[in-house]
Parts: structure tokens; sequence; C-alpha cells
């Protein structure tokens, strides 16, 4: 074996005698562990965790049952296909392996070509008996989880400030909504003290008004880098908590009970970023869309509104169209019959005066004969006829008097009712003077008929 510090090459500095590289001591632990192959078990007892399939096989971690001693396994699918009972995290197995270590990376592990499961272990029972506990008092169930604020202002993150969880939930915050504040906790996230440091955490951001939504996360790791995250005094601190929490705890095949007790569970720490908030570039381009619908909305409704109101005023101009042109029809046909009845009055009116004063013609030429015969015959005693002449005076005074105011009165009301029918009418006027005339026309005959008597009078006496 060729000493390093021979070399022409090694530098200006001296090594050691007897230094050996790495390729150097790999080689002569590969020769001693073949040397030793028939030293090594053929079964190995411990508790499997870490499992993750592959096509080509499958890679797992083999655990002591009492103590954090790990070996990693792997088995090829052939070997999976073959055995009788599924890998599962968790188990205690024993496995049917043999070592082997590749000298260029300086990696040992078991290569299985057999497993079969012993049961579960104490730890794994009691996680199980703490999931019961925890689903029987209802911190599991999934009414119970909140729903995640729609447009939080700050995000409180619990997690290692040195891991990259950190920068990775940071970052797919501030991406989707750069206006979003980030309250960092930083908190021991594996080992003894995870468990206090995690909770001081929450409790420290849980307690803040600020805080809108907590993201617990951390990176992947071993089951036994996970398991603070089962620890029954942090679950149900999670579950206790006043804002609504997200965990991220792991990768996609990791679960613990802090995910299970949290309002929701993502798979990596940028998806709890993603979760937490809003991608305001997607919210603006909703808000722009939403404007443009709202726009769009309001145009179709107004434009709606005005064409129903336009059909209705125009409904309705057609409808008082149609009724001011019945009422014109309506007004033609009252001035129709009024005009009808204004020649029905005219020619009543008429007919009844020419028949009042034709009677009344006939009888002042029956009173004058009468008169007449009277004075003949009672001539002979000029006495005896001025007293009948003037007895015949008095009486034909009285009775034409009455006759004529009782006449006269009948054509005054007629006329009066007749005035009051066309009393709207535009020619009530000329009516009234047509009325006044007659009036005159009577009185005319009554001053004639009585100077006839007079006369006749007088002529009566001068015959006496």
């Amino acid at each position: 074996m060729a000493n390093v510090g021979d070399s022409p090459e090694s530098g200006t500095a001296e090594l050691p005698e007897g230094t050996w590289s790495v390729a150097e001591v790999n080689e002569a632990i590969s020769t001693v562990l073949e040397e030793a192959t028939d030293r090594f078990p053929t079964y190995v007892v411990g508790e499997v965790s870490d499992v993750s399939h592959y096509d080509f096989g499958t890679f797992f971690d083999l655990r002591d049952l009492e103590g954090e001693a790990v070996v990693s396994c792997l088995a090829w699918s052939y070997a999976v296909d073959g055995f009788d009972h599924d890998l599962e995290a968790g188990a205690s197995a024993v496995v049917q392996a043999s070592v082997e270590y590749h000298a260029e990376k300086g990696n040992m592990q078991l290569m299985v070509s057999d497993y079969w499961p012993l049961g579960e272990s104490a730890r794994m029972q009691e996680l199980e008996e703490l999931r019961a506990a925890l689903d029987e008092e209802g911190l599991l169930d999934a009414d119970r989880k909140r729903e995640l604020p729609a447009y939080p202002r700050t995000v409180g993150v619990v997690t290692s400030l040195s891991g990259s969880a950190r920068e990775d939930v940071c970052s797919a915050i501030h991406d989707r909504a750069a206006g979003v504040d980030v309250k960092l906790c930083g908190a021991t996230v594996q080992g003894e003290n995870a468990v206090p440091s995690v909770i001081g955490a929450v409790e420290q951001l849980d307690r803040d008004p600020e805080v809108d939504v907590l993201v617990v996360t951390r990176g992947g790791g071993a089951d036994a880098d996970l398991w603070c995250f089962n620890s029954e005094p942090l679950v149900r601190r999670l579950a206790d908590c006043r804002t609504p929490v997200i965990a991220a705890i792991g990768h996609e095949d990791d679960r613990t009970l802090a995910d299970d007790v949290a309002d929701e569970r993502c798979m990596t720490p940028t998806d709890a970023g993603v979760n937490a908030v809003p991608d305001m570039s997607v919210v603006r381009r909703g808000v722009g869309d939403l404007e443009r619908r709202i726009d769009d909305a309001y145009r179709a409704f107004a434009d709606g509104r005005l064409d129903a109101v336009e059909r209705r005023v125009e409904t309705a101009h057609e409808s008082l169209k149609q009724t001011a042109a019945t009422q014109r029809a309506e007004r033609r046909g009252q001035l129709q019959r009024a005009s009808a009845l204004e020649a029905r009055l005219d020619s009543a009116y008429a007919s009844l005066v020419a028949d009042r004063l034709g009677g009344v013609e006939q009888r002042l030429d029956g009173a004058l004969r009468e008169l007449e015969h009277a004075a003949e015959t009672e001539a002979v005693t000029a006495q005896a006829a001025r007293g009948r002449v003037a007895d015949l005076e008095a009486r034909i005074d009285r009775a034409y008097a009455t006759r004529v105011e009782r006449e006269l009165w009948g054509l005054e009301s007629q006329i009066e009712s007749a005035y009051r029918e066309r009393e709207a009418d535009a020619r009530v006027e000329a009516g009234a003077a047509e009325a006044r005339r007659l009036r005159v026309v009577v009185a005319v005959l009554l001053a004639v008929l009585v100077l006839g008597g007079v006369a006749v009078a007088v002529l009566l006496l001068g015959v006496v």
C-alpha cells in the first residue's frame, strides 16, 4: 500500500508517516468486512421506520428496539414482491439480510431478502393509544377544524432558524403576497428540548393579537427526528390554539399527530406558505374580472330598465293618444247632440209661442165680438150700458190680466228651463235675447190689446 506522503504532488506540507487516503480506508474496511462475512448474523430484529418505495426497490431504516441505534436497509423490488407482509413503519420486524459495504461512498447497509413483522413496538403502541384518546375527545374530527383566514395580514411561523424550512415558507408567502407581515419565532424542532421549545414559540405567537394564522413546520427527517411532533403536550397545545394552525411536518409520507390536530395539513413548508396566504396576483385579476362583470351586469341591467321604461312610456303615450281621440269623439258627439237639442228647442219654442199667441188672438177676437154684441144689445139704456160696460171692462181686465199673467208665467218658466239646459252652450245668450224679444212682443201685444179695449170702451161710451 503506497504512502500518500511519498507522492511528489502532495504539496508543500509534510504528511505524517502512515497517512492513508479516503479510498484506501474504504478499501481496507471493505476487505475486512468481506473476510469477516461469517461473523455477521443472517437475521436482524428492530423497528421499521422511514420507509421509501421506488420502482427498483424499497429503502427503510431498522431501529434498535431498546436504544437509538439505526441501520439502513435496502430490499430490491423482486425481494419485496416475495414478502408475505407489507413493510410498515413502526412495526417490530425480523429481516433476513446480508451486510453490504460501498467503498466509494463509505456507506454500509443491509441487503434484505426476507421480512416478517413481530408486532408493533411499545412506542408505536403508545402513539396509537394517544391517537385513539384524541379521537375520542373529538380533537381529530374534521368538523372542529377552522377555516383559514382568506386575507391574513400577519402570519406567525414556528420553525428552526437554521433550517431551509424557514426560507421556504417565507419565500412562498412573500412571493404570493408581498404585503403580508411574517412574524418568525425560532424553535428547536428535534431532540430532547424540541417539545418545550415548540410549545413556547406557539404560545408566544398565539398570544399575539396581530397574528391571523400560525404555521408550524420543519423539513423532512427520520421518524425519530419527527417524533417530538407526536408528543401529547405539544399536540394538545396546538389543538387549544385560538389562532388557526397550519402544520407542515416532514414530507408527504410523514404524518404526525400535530398534522392531525392542525386546522390544515400541508406536505412541505413551501405548501404551508402557499396555503397560508392568497396569490394576490390572482386576487387582483379576480377583482378586475369581478369589476368588469359588475360593470357589464350594471350596463345590462340599466339598459334593460331603460328599455322597459321606454316601452312603458311608448305604451302610455299610445294610451293617451287613444284616450284623447276618444275624448275628442265624445266631445264631437256631445256638440252634435247639443246642436240637435238647440234646434229642437228653437223649433219647440217657436211653435209654442205661435200657438199661444194664436190662442190669445182668438180669445181677444171673441171677447171683442161679445163686447160689440153686448154694446148693441144694451144700447137702449146708457146707464145700464155704462154699468155693464164698466163691469165687463173690469171683468175683461181681470180675466185678461189673470190669463195673460198665467200664460206669461208658464212661458217664462219654459223659457227659463230651456235657458238653463243651454247654459253651457255658446248660444245661451242668443236664447236669452230671443226670450226678451218675445216678452217685448207680448208686452206690445198686451199694450195693443189694452189700447184696443180702451178704444172699444170709448166707442161704446160715445155710442151711448
